[in-house]
């Protein structure tokens, strides 16, 4: 697999790297393990969990994803820390995109394509297409703010300087 770097290059396209560090995250989440993460001695009374229809199929193959390396992982929690930044103003972006994070683990197709999502939002599927590389354009300017790299920022000042 090609090693990505660990940050974001800001001489280059950034609208582009955050796209692409976008879909490496979702392929990340997809394959992290989904089972065996409650504490030995924590129970529930509740039934296991009935799956959806398109969630049965992979379920018992043996074609399961790598396991994510640290690399990886540590992109992703960057990725996802970015997702924090939108306002509440802003919501439609961030639904947009974390529902793009979802993807299968074994094909890497999105679950919620863009008609699916406009129907779940109740409008037409170019719009939120167009609120998807919105949001992807409004996250690249949040975080060429230096600002946000700073270890002095308090928690919501990078949405205050925009």
């Amino acid at each position: 697999m090609k090693r990505r770097p660990t940050e974001i290059d800001f001489t280059a396209n950034v609208p582009d790297q955050v796209a692409a560090w976008l879909d490496e995250a979702a392929l990340t989440l997809a394959a992290l393990p989904a089972k065996g993460l409650r504490p030995a001695g924590a129970r529930s009374g509740w039934p296991d969990i009935v799956r959806d229809m398109e969630d049965l199929g992979w379920l018992d193959s043996d074609d399961m994803p790598p396991p994510p390396s640290a690399d990886e992982i540590s992109r992703m929690d960057q990725v996802l820390g970015w997702i924090q930044l939108f306002t509440p103003a802003e919501r439609n972006y961030r639904t947009v995109i974390n529902l793009r994070l979802i993807v299968h683990p074994i094909s890497g197709m999105h679950r919620w394509n863009w008609r699916k999502i406009a129907s779940k939002m109740g409008t037409d599927h170019k719009r939120v297409q167009d609120w998807y590389k919105t949001g992807i354009i409004i996250i690249s300017k949040k975080i060429r703010q230096p600002a946000f790299f700073s270890p002095q920022t308090p928690q919501n000042a990078v949405s205050a300087i925009i």
